[in-house]
């Protein structure tokens, strides 16, 4: 990685509360459970797992002018992000996102209050494009459709490469339909359907028909079975890394860092997406949305530990 590389991340950023339930979750009835507050949000998210990567890292995003918004301030500062793009809402209360888990750690329900993010709009953008020197961009469907529009055309004509997570299937329709600014796109497979507006799709072909809409590299994520990498070369599949699920929070979150870490690193898209599902493995595996002692020597012993032996790491 060359000095003075650095990223820009753009969207949420967020309380997130956690709700882990003691027996199997019933539904109409109260379940006893452990609670704790961490700090989340998408674009905060892949903000840390990147400075723990070692990546020079800014946030911009909004918080309220409330305690949450204070304390998640401070800790963006402790962690060396840089917060000299955030901005404070006399409007609305800063995000929270509450996940209810079960007792093995799968998400029961989510509930999300993200009302403030209407407030990115395209104006804030504008305001802080002069002072974006970033080698990326990355940007999540948190912010407003007409944000995202402005964002890939300041990509395109810049031009700038820009990443972008759909992070949901309602969200990942405020996408401009065509494509052209985004060097990398992460999505699932749900959300690829309902942005080509399918029912089903083979991975393969949904990857394919996001690259003839413009974008210029695919990561298109199955779940327990691995993803899907594609770009102008073609289209191949990586097998997840086996891992033991304590909380399944963050691990997409993990493997976009990771991958855009690994990229920056001049490692190929291949190669990135493998480092990106050894994060998600680890991320798995801690209680915490981001894993603490996330480095780039624990991902590449990670994989050589526990990915599939036939594929071969090119050389940094």
């Amino acid at each position: 990685m060359k000095p003075g590389i650095s990223i820009t991340c753009i969207g949420g950023a967020a309380v997130d509360r956690k709700y882990r339930a003691l027996n199997a979750i019933r539904q109409g009835t109260s379940n006893p459970v452990l609670s704790e507050r961490s700090f989340g949000g998408v674009a905060r998210n892949v903000a840390e797992n990147m400075a723990r990567l070692g990546v020079t890292v800014s946030l911009a995003s909004i918080l309220g002018k409330d305690e949450n918004g204070r304390a998640l301030l401070d800790d963006l500062e402790g962690l060396g992000i840089g917060t000299q793009f955030m901005t404070i809402s006399d409007r609305h209360a800063t995000a929270e996102y509450v996940a209810v888990l079960q007792p093995d750690g799968e998400l029961a329900v989510g509930l999300a209050n993200m009302t403030i993010f209407d407030e990115m709009t395209p104006a804030l953008l504008r305001r802080i494009e002069p002072d974006l020197q970033s080698s990326w961009f990355f940007a999540d469907c948190n912010l407003p459709s007409e944000t995202l529009h402005a964002l890939v055309d300041i990509a395109h004509r810049q031009p700038l490469p820009l990443a972008i997570d759909a992070v949901s299937t309602p969200k990942v329709a405020r996408l401009p339909r065509d494509l052209t600014g985004v060097g990398l796109l992460f999505l699932n497979l749900d959300e690829a359907c309902a942005y080509l507006g399918a029912s089903e799709e083979a991975p393969e072909k949904a990857a394919a028909r996001l690259l003839a809409c413009g974008a210029t590299r695919v990561v298109l994520t199955l779940g327990k079975t691995g993803l899907v990498v594609a770009d102008r070369s073609g289209v191949s599949q990586i097998g997840a890394v086996g891992a033991q699920i304590v909380d399944a929070t963050g691990a997409g979150d993990a493997l976009i860092g990771a991958t855009l870490v690994a990229l920056l690193k001049g490692h190929s898209l291949t190669e990135a997406a493998h480092l990106g599902t050894a994060a998600a493995a680890l991320t798995v595996e801690s209680t915490t949305s981001v894993r603490p002692d996330l480095s780039f020597a624990l991902l590449e012993t990670t994989l050589s530990l526990r990915a599939d032996p036939t594929f071969e790491r090119e050389p940094s």
